[in-house]
């Protein structure tokens, strides 16, 4: 018997959010209206949400020994039913990212830390094996795709779904895509590959996932499936009147996660994480949004 239903691989960080009226002019000061310190990062943030909603999740990411790992440690702890497993490496740094979220257009700007991983492997591979092996599914972000791959044969092996967040193209996408059940872009990635959306999905899922899912910012998400590679499923996201979008990529990813484990079909999963994604914008951090709409979320 699996001891998680999902577990998450890759990036950790601190956010250090600030709400402004509007975004500063160059040179120019302005009063502060709120701001907040919490967790983020792809697999951070998806994992908090599936532990928040009943699912049985992990963490495997990694941090540097420094007193950045000591905050996330402390923030960490707020999450109670999230089983997260930290590698500490001492070449590295734990990454904080500064976002400036305007009020008036709900807009933000991120100035982040860059890590440099010089393309190695970032776990243990027993670790990670044992994860892999108790795992219903896993969701890993770029940074960890040569992880993955590297035990690529492991998912069959132990009957794991693997679906990936592919923020941006990495040069282990394309190896990766036929061991991938489930792969999840943004509108981002099209443009980067010189594609639009609907060559994007009808390219990928030709060559191994079983749904092929690109989402489109405020307009939603569309999605096609292995079984029937020329029906689109669009689906747009309910109206709210949204602060800030940070993490809401990933909060997405987890309400597309949960209606996978659920066994939901594709305009179901769809619909609810397109309405996670957008409650979420309704406050400052991607993941704030759980306690004040827990009524909600369902």
């Amino acid at each position: 018997m699996k001891k998680y239903d999902c577990s998450c691989i890759g990036r950790i960080c601190i956010d250090y959010l600030v709400l402004v009226e509007k975004y500063p002019e160059i040179d120019t000061k302005l009063p502060l209206l709120k701001y907040k310190t919490c967790l983020g990062g792809q697999a951070t943030t998806a994992a908090i949400v599936l532990s928040y909603l009943g699912v049985k999740t992990s963490l495997l990411t990694t941090v540097g020994k420094d007193d950045n790992f000591i905050l996330v440690k402390k923030l960490i702890k707020q999450h109670k039913k999230l089983k997260t497993f930290f590698v500490v490496k001492k070449e590295l740094k734990t990454p904080v990212a500064f976002i400036f979220v305007d009020k008036t257009t709900a807009t933000r700007t991120i100035v982040y830390e860059k890590v440099s991983t010089k393309n190695k492997c970032l776990y243990p591979q027993e670790l990670l094996t044992k994860i892999i092996k108790q795992s219903k599914f896993i969701l890993f972000d770029h940074q960890s795709s040569k992880d993955i791959y590297t035990l690529k044969e492991l998912f069959n092996k132990y009957n794991t779904k693997l679906m990936m967040d592919a923020e941006r193209n990495d040069k282990y996408m394309f190896k990766m895509l036929k061991y991938i059940n489930y792969f999840v872009c943004s509108s981002e990635l099209a443009k980067d590959l010189n594609l639009n959306i609907k060559q994007l999905l009808k390219k990928f899922i030709s060559l191994g996932p079983q749904i092929v899912c690109c989402t489109l910012g405020k307009d939603g998400a569309v999605a096609v499936c292995k079984e029937n590679p020329n029906k689109f499923y669009y689906s747009k996201p309910p109206k709210v009147k949204s602060i800030d979008t940070t993490g809401a990529g990933d909060v997405f990813h987890a309400g597309f996660m949960y209606g996978l484990i659920k066994g939901w079909r594709i305009k179901e999963i769809l619909s609810f994480a397109n309405k996670l994604a957008a409650l979420s914008t309704k406050y400052i951090g991607g993941s704030s949004f759980l306690n004040k709409e827990k009524y909600n979320l369902f």
